[in-house]
């Protein structure tokens, strides 16, 4: 199945930004100071984010990503790289992988990474 660079972008979007089961939803259940554990989880997908886009970015011909950018500036100007994808773009290869099935992969590892921080929160919050 492949999806057009709108349908990755709001994929994106809902995976990082929609009001459940999201990594805003996620960072929103730890109130205050981050434990260490959260505080690694975001800047585990941050760098993973770089690495990335810097892959896609040389592929493609694309903008790497803002070097100064935390994890929502960084994830509002990947939705932003998706949509100005072409197809021929997302069909370009990094590693051998497609870029758009890294993309798609990079949804799951958003996902992945906000049920990992819900489930610490949860548990700070029941210590």
């Amino acid at each position: 199945m492949s999806f057009s660079p709108h349908d990755l972008a709001r994929l994106l979007s809902d995976a990082q930004q929609g009001p459940h089961y999201s990594m805003r939803a996620a960072l929103a259940l730890a109130d205050g100071q981050p434990p260490p554990r959260i505080a690694g989880l975001v800047a585990g997908l941050t760098g993973s984010k770089r690495a990335l886009w810097r892959g896609i970015a040389q592929v493609t011909g694309s903008a790497a990503p803002p070097d100064d950018a935390g994890l929502w500036r960084l994830a509002e100007w990947e939705v932003e790289a998706t949509r100005a994808l072409t197809p021929e773009q997302l069909a370009r290869r990094v590693n051998g992988r497609a870029v758009g099935e890294l993309l798609l992969e990079h949804v799951r590892e958003i996902m992945w990474t906000a049920g990992q921080i819900a489930a610490q929160a949860n548990r700070v919050r029941i210590a």
